[in-house]
């Protein structure tokens, strides 16, 4: 029984060996394919390394051909643009105000109507301080009162009132008042502005005067918003504007396309 025990330890030993042995065989065989992936990873890393510049290059030169090309063809679609609005001229036809090389082009803001519910907090703020402005309107000679508001870079409202003068020429508008207040103050750059007075046939937007002096300051386009304010019945009211008045939404560009400038 004895002898059994110690050949069976003796076998079982013997079968620990080979198995040690495989499992060191297998490892060697795998560090091999290993260490022979690591080189031809390295191989194809140098190889792409040496073109890589090359590549770079050539895709670096085709962008610039390809920026020139643009450029020249926008450049010759331009100097074609020009010989036919030329040659319409010529023939008698009328040409779009919209090509003309003798006026300014600027980007303008879309116009268009909306509920005074649909307006953004912006424009329902701006529109409220002209609200809150128009109630100190000095019109004892037309009682027509306006009120403007006008909101500042820096995010400053500036309101004011229409004020009339027994000699009708030294009076203010509303739009000239409130925006007075921020240039005194040092503000030349506006972002939005709003406009509410009560018609019965429709909205009140500024007059010449005006919008040429919003233009003045005008870097940029920025929306205006445009109320009617309630009548002298409801002035008393809260609120002031209901959810379902129509508001017009326009801009400074919008309001004097060809604006006087001594640049053009």
């Amino acid at each position: 029984m004895a002898e059994k025990r110690k050949l069976l330890q003796r076998y079982m030993q013997c079968l620990n060996e080979m198995q040690d042995e495989l499992k060191r065989k297998e490892l060697a065989n795998k560090m091999a394919a290993l260490e022979k992936m690591q080189c031809e990873l390295a191989r194809r890393q140098d190889i792409k390394s040496t073109q890589a510049p090359d590549q770079v290059k050539a895709k670096e030169r085709r962008k610039f051909l390809k920026m020139i090309l643009s450029a020249y063809q926008r450049n010759l679609d331009g100097m074609l643009g020009q010989l036919a609005r030329k040659q319409a001229l010529v023939d008698g036809d009328r040409g779009s105000v919209s090509q003309s090389d003798n006026l300014p082009h600027p980007e303008m803001l879309e116009e268009y109507t909306v509920s005074f519910r649909c307006v953004g907090e912006d424009g329902r703020e701006l529109l409220e301080a002209a609200l809150a402005a128009r109630r100190c309107a000095y019109v004892p000679y037309s009682n027509f009162k306006v009120g403007a508001a006008f909101r500042s870079k820096c995010g400053t409202i500036y309101s004011g009132c229409n004020i009339e003068n027994v000699a009708y020429t030294p009076g203010n508008c509303a739009e000239r008042c409130a925006l007075g207040k921020g240039i005194s103050e040092g503000e030349k750059h506006y972002t939005a502005g709003a406009v509410v007075a009560y018609h019965p046939d429709g909205f009140t937007t500024p007059c010449g005067v005006c919008r040429q002096f919003i233009r003045e300051f005008a870097y940029k386009d920025f929306p205006i918003y445009i109320a009617k304010a309630p009548p002298p019945e409801r002035e008393k009211n809260i609120p002031a504007i209901q959810d379902d008045d129509e508001v017009l939404v326009t801009s400074a560009y919008n309001l004097l396309p060809h604006s006087f400038s001594a640049c053009t």
